[in-house]
């Protein structure tokens, strides 16, 4: 399945990028690549590729393969997903405004590279429920920098 090439389509539910019906428009997609680094070939990329672009390594827990691949979430479908009547209450969440004794907001995958309200934020859903449900968050196993890279302290 990591060898599964993905399509211009599969990407666009992925990534959770919403255009008109009818419409063939590819530029939100467009960015969204650009930003993460993934080069299309022939049209197609493969799940290995997104995975590195998300700072995740291409080896993770099988038992893990469906929610790594599930379409991720906007904030509103966060809101949704909790209950919630506004998504902007889940944009002050994960800037760390959140009720007391309160576990810190799954973080977000930005799809934007960091620009200015490009609402490019996503989330995982599985990430969102094991917070929700105050359950251990999953682990993934992130990509090993390379040898000889510095890693700023945090």
């Amino acid at each position: 399945m990591l060898n599964k090439p993905l399509t211009r389509d599969d990407l666009e539910t992925f990534f959770l990028i919403r255009k008109k019906k009818g419409s063939s428009d590819r530029r939100a997609l467009n960015k969204v690549l650009r930003a993460l680094g993934i080069r299309l070939r022939g049209g197609t990329t493969r799940w290995s590729v997104v995975l590195r672009a998300l700072g995740l390594a291409e080896t993770q827990d099988p038992s893990q393969w469906v929610e790594l691949t599930a379409p991720l979430l906007t904030a509103n479908d966060v809101a949704v997903l909790l209950g919630m009547a506004d998504a902007s209450i889940i944009y002050r969440w994960e800037k760390g405004a959140l009720p007391a004794n309160t576990p810190p907001f799954p973080a977000t995958i930005d799809l934007s590279n960091g620009r200015e309200d490009a609402r490019a934020k996503r989330w995982r859903r599985a990430e969102v429920l094991a917070w929700h449900e105050r359950r251990t968050p999953p682990k993934y196993v992130k990509v090993a920098p390379l040898f000889g890279t510095l890693i700023p302290n945090k």
